[in-house]
Formats: structure tokens, C-alpha cells, sequence
């Protein structure tokens, strides 16, 4: 039988994957806190990232050559965004065109992130409760931006899924987030060149998490 994560040959009746570590009994859907650990999360995104590793790497050279442009970055992020989606559902590979694409879902994810925006400034005049508010409130909201990218779900449907699946799931959600903002930004801080290499990497983990929590 087929891994429905990694595309990789496996014994029939299987219960994890030996090329990438998935719980095969679960479906990506799943929405159970216990129902996969972090290692298997983080497993599948590195197979997946060293599988495709010459596509991403591409793509994401011009991803992070053009998200600099104002307001429209936002829709590039979204094409960046599904174009991992892509590789990691095994549909094709990641392609340059892809992130020129996503314009069905730019206006929601721009009243998304700009109700986002608003509420964090208004919550950092606040002393320091604001401070820690605002950034509680960019975690929160990072459920919500797949869905919207992935079903093009509406920006206040979109935050109440992203708080109920958090609440489901919190610590990989939290694990998922600390561990892909700190590949991210590792890649930074290598300049340029490492982070085309670890771009991809801390988005292939966040998407990993959001494939088994997403709503039907």
C-alpha cells in the first residue's frame, strides 16, 4: 500500500510509515490532541522537504525575491503557501507559477490580516499585558490563514476554526509553530542562500499540522 503523506511504498497493514514516520492509522484530518506527536509531524515535513528539496528551493528563491511588494505580497504568500500544499499532498510539484495564482483568496486574507494588524496595535498601548496579547494573538491566528489559503474560508469563519483547532490540538500547534519560526528564521540569519533552504522546511511542518487538523 501507498503512505498518504509520503507517496512511499509500505507494507500492507502497516501502522507507521518507515520512510516518514506517519501514523498510518490516522487520517490527516484528525483533530484528536493524542492522536500524533510532533516527532511524526516533524519526520514527514523533512522527508517530504529532502524529497523535493530542488523544486522548493526554486520556488522559493522567487517567493522570497518578490514578498517584499506591499499589499500584494499577501497574495504571493498565499501562492508560496499552496504550492507546499501541493507537494504535500502529493498532487505535483512545487512550481514558479504557482505563486502568481492565488488571487481567489487575496481579499479575505487581506481583511484577515489587516483585522489582525488593527487589533495588535490597538492592544500594544496597552503596558505589558498588550504586548503579551498581540503576540498570543499571532499565534492564534495561524490556523485561520491556511484555511482561508487552502478553502478560502471567510476571514471570521477562518478565526473561529483557527481557535477551536488550537484548542483541540494545542501543543502541536505550538510545537509546529515555535519549531518552523525558528528554522525560518535560522535560514536568516545563514543570509540569503539558507533561507531558500529553510523556507520551505518551517512552512512544509506548519502545513503538516494544519493537513491533519483542516476542516472537512
Amino acid at each position: 500500500m501507498q503512505c498518504p503523506y509520503c507517496k512511499e511504498e509500505v507494507i500492507e497493514g502497516a501502522i507507521k510509515c518507515k520512510h516518514c514516520g506517519s501514523n498510518l492509522i490516522l487520517t490527516p484530518q484528525t483533530t484528536d490532541p493524542a492522536a500524533a506527536d510532533f516527532g511524526s509531524i516533524f519526520s514527514w515535513a523533512l522527508n517530504a522537504w529532502k524529497n523535493n528539496l530542488n523544486d522548493l528551493v526554486v520556488v522559493s528563491l522567487v517567493f522570497l525575491l518578490v514578498c517584499w511588494i506591499p499589499v500584494i505580497n499577501i497574495a504571493f504568500i498565499a501562492g508560496y503557501t499552496r504550492s507546499l500544499t501541493k507537494v504535500a499532498r502529493g498532487q505535483g510539484k512545487a512550481q514558479v507559477s504557482d505563486i502568481f495564482g492565488a488571487w481567489d483568496c487575496f481579499a479575505n486574507l487581506l481583511v484577515y490580516m489587516l483585522i489582525y494588524l488593527i487589533t495588535s496595535f490597538i492592544l500594544n498601548f496597552i503596558p505589558i499585558v498588550g504586548a503579551l496579547a498581540s503576540l498570543a494573538l499571532g499565534f492564534m491566528i495561524i490556523p485561520g490563514i491556511y484555511a482561508i489559503i487552502d478553502n478560502k474560508m471567510g476571514a471570521i469563519d477562518a478565526f473561529k476554526w483557527g481557535l477551536e483547532t488550537i484548542q483541540a490540538d494545542l501543543t502541536n500547534w505550538l510545537l509546529a509553530y515555535i519549531v518552523g519560526g525558528v528554522i525560518f528564521f535560522a535560514g536568516f540569519l545563514l543570509l540569503f542562500i539558507g533561507a531558500i533552504i529553510t523556507v520551505p522546511l518551517g512552512q512544509l511542518i506548519m502545513i503538516r499540522q494544519y493537513e491533519r487538523c483542516r476542516p472537512a
